[in-house]
């Protein structure tokens, strides 16, 4: 994901956390935050989402937009989570 993609993410999450606890801020006050944010090199934090976690908590019409915004590195590792549930949920059926 590029710096503008994660400052777009900031806004975003930023936002629906204001809607959240009913915050709202002027019109001005977003753009000027963009610009600021769009000035540094801001990249997420490594190991602090929990990618299988997530996967199992978003709806169909979210998948696409939440599997757009995973890194290379944390895509693998949901395909290799998504091969060992299905190897684990496999041998269990056959012993079943």
């Amino acid at each position: 994901m590029n710096k503008k993609d994660y400052v777009g993410q900031i806004m975003d999450e930023w936002y629906e956390s204001m809607a959240t606890n009913n915050v709202s801020v002027q019109p001005k006050a977003s753009t000027l935050l963009g610009m600021i944010l769009s000035k540094y090199d801001v990249q997420l934090k490594q190991d602090t989402r929990d990618i299988w976690d997530e996967y199992l908590t978003i709806t169909g019409g979210q998948f696409k937009g939440w599997y757009d915004s995973l890194t290379d590195e944390q895509r693998e590792k949901w395909h290799e989570q998504i091969k060992q549930t299905r190897r684990s949920t496999n041998k269990t059926l056959l012993k079943g």
